[in-house]
């Protein structure tokens, strides 16, 4: 039988073990961003476009607990990486459209060689969001596609509306694509049930935040997908098609991370080294 001092003395460690935890959930890892770098190998990737960096930022979530200067040092660090490209992957908002114009007015600072490229997520405004992300010169990407010309090489870059808020229209965003290269953006990683019966190559998705609470040993508990954890975070391969879900920098619901750290994403494109996945 337990003796009643180490009894309190038990609950006297738990209770810190748990402020601690606590603390350190909603003070030190949602602020904590981890940039991490993945090669992607594409098939038939054009020569001239060999060693091209992108850049993933995704699901901002601008809102009290995700505020402007937090958004301006992720910025900061994604213009250090000096991408060629910075692809935006949904969710620039969390809670009220009043954050939009300051989060818009943080990302007209990015700086990318050839070009930024977006879409939207299931918190955007889709009028709002579209014209204030325009405005600061991203291009916007809904059910479409654009050439990225290197020379006379060229690949594809597409976006899909979101499937869940918006009208992912997936023929229509790949016509006239057939056989080159393309690099997909779509915000929620479920998309890929669909989108892997296509020849799409390569698809940057985020939404999941990687359950934004995981556990050790168990992984997330609870994830935005119907597929539970399955497309929690990190590089899957479905078909013959490569995605990486993206942890994203912003929260929502309860505002803590744990061990599901705000991420940037740097990939490099080869034909020659092959990921891991």
């Amino acid at each position: 039988m337990i003796s009643r001092r180490k009894f309190i003395q038990s609950a006297f460690v738990c209770g810190i073990g748990a402020i601690s935890v606590g603390s350190y959930s909603r003070i030190f890892e949602p602020r904590w961003i981890e940039i991490n770098n993945v090669t992607i190998k594409l098939r038939a990737l054009p020569r001239r476009f060999e060693g091209m960096t992108i850049v993933q930022l995704s699901d901002i979530h601008h809102c009290k607990y995700a505020p402007r200067e937090f958004v301006r040092k992720c910025i900061r660090k994604v213009n250090m990486l000096s991408p060629d490209v910075i692809a935006l992957t949904g969710d620039y908002i969390y809670g009220s459209n009043a954050f939009l114009l300051p989060v818009t007015e943080e990302l007209t600072e990015l700086k990318a060689k050839e070009g930024i490229f977006a879409v939207l997520g299931n918190h955007d405004m889709k009028e709002d969001t579209s014209d204030a992300l325009r405005k600061a010169g991203i291009n916007l990407l809904i059910n479409e596609h654009v050439p990225l010309y290197r020379g006379k090489d060229y690949l594809f870059i597409a976006g899909v509306d979101d499937l869940y808020k918006g009208r992912m229209d997936l023929v229509k965003t790949l016509r006239g694509t057939d056989g080159k290269p393309k690099i997909l953006l779509s915000h929620t990683p479920d998309a890929i049930e669909t989108i892997k019966q296509t020849d799409v190559d390569f698809v940057m998705a985020g939404h999941t935040h990687g359950g934004q609470i995981s556990l050790p040993f168990f992984g997330p508990p609870v994830t935005c997908s119907k597929f539970g954890s399955r497309y929690a975070a990190g590089l899957f391969r479905e078909g013959k098609t490569i995605m990486y879900v993206n942890k994203g920098i912003g929260v929502s619901g309860f505002p803590v991370r744990f061990f599901a750290r705000p991420e940037i994403t740097l990939f490099t494109l080869t034909s020659n080294s092959p990921c891991v996945v």
